[in-house]
């Protein structure tokens, strides 16, 4: 084979390879496209039924509380088959009040959500103009954070204090089936949301989420303006029926009972539904059924 001969074989099969390069780089973008497209249309999916909830405080129908559009959060865990796990949240005055965490169950095909009250203020959500959930009891209670710093002056310094404080919770889920076990939730690093409300004397303020592979506690961190000058304050809420054990610096400061049962006047409201208008597959199909790997939290 003469030099010529060799030299356009070799580049008759770079171009070859270049193509497939190419072409599988574009499939790569076509999947990610399609990916992106059908999360939006997941969030639009839940959000056109989101919509149909109106929640008001303190009796104040003329002034509903706002629906954050973007989730919190999301997730998914693969071994229970529960996808389009979702926390959205509804605010009064940029204020945390109710925190909704949802997902799908692909086997069963229904849409389990949690409905937690975050204020001690008297609330009422009601559907499609129907009577939903209006808890009796109030479903926050800040405490003040003992031998804590006083909250900064500079709203970056704030946040560093408020990230430290959150780390020095310890979050306990007792899950599982009939040998349930104790697990350590993980800390997210960044808070879930952060508001300010200078209305109420509070200065800041965030939320911080501990998981497994979802959501199953949360913690408020306010900086408060008191009498006394400004301090931290924190309040602690469950976001699952099994057993939720708060300890700050190893001492429990909040804890949680395991549910069996629950009714829509409690501040903590769990609610199973049929979807079967659900419009996309299952991104689990492949993954192995629930028991053959190992548990997880999360719903």
């Amino acid at each position: 084979m003469s030099h010529w001969t060799g030299g356009l074989a070799i580049a008759f099969l770079a171009s070859v390879l270049w193509a497939a390069l190419f072409a599988a780089e574009d499939a790569k973008h076509l999947s990610s496209d399609a990916s992106v497209t059908e999360n939006k249309e997941k969030l639009d999916f839940y959000r056109r039924r989101l919509r149909e909830y109106r929640l008001v405080v303190d009796g104040r129908g003329d002034k509903p509380c706002e629906l954050i559009d973007d989730p919190l959060t999301r997730w998914d865990n693969p071994i229970s088959q529960n996808g389009d796990g979702l926390m959205f949240l509804w605010t009064d005055r940029g204020r945390p009040v109710v925190l909704m965490n949802c997902h799908f169950n692909f086997p069963t095909q229904y849409w389990g959500r949690v409905f937690v009250s975050l204020t001690d203020r008297p609330i009422e959500m009601r559907h499609s103009d129907q009577p939903f959930w209006k808890p009796r009891q109030s479903g926050s209670a800040f405490k003040p954070l003992a031998d804590a710093k006083p909250p900064a002056d500079k709203a970056a310094a704030r946040l560093v204090q408020m990230r430290n404080i959150a780390k020095e919770f310890q979050v306990i889920c007792n899950w599982g089936g009939k040998d349930k076990a104790d697990w350590q939730m993980r800390l997210l690093p960044t808070p879930l949301y952060r508001y300010q409300v200078p209305e109420e004397g509070v200065l800041d303020g965030a939320m911080f989420g501990y998981v497994q592979s979802g959501p199953e506690a949360v913690l408020l961190v306010e900086a408060r303006q008191t009498p006394a000058g400004l301090e931290w304050q924190y309040s602690a809420s469950r976001c699952t029926t099994y057993r939720i054990r708060f300890a700050r610096n190893d001492k429990v400061v909040a804890e949680f009972p395991h549910l069996d049962e629950w009714v829509n006047t409690e501040p903590f409201y769990p609610i199973r539904v049929p979807l079967k208008d659900y419009p996309f597959g299952n991104p689990f199909e492949k993954a192995k059924p629930a028991g053959t790997g190992k548990p997880a939290p999360s719903k």
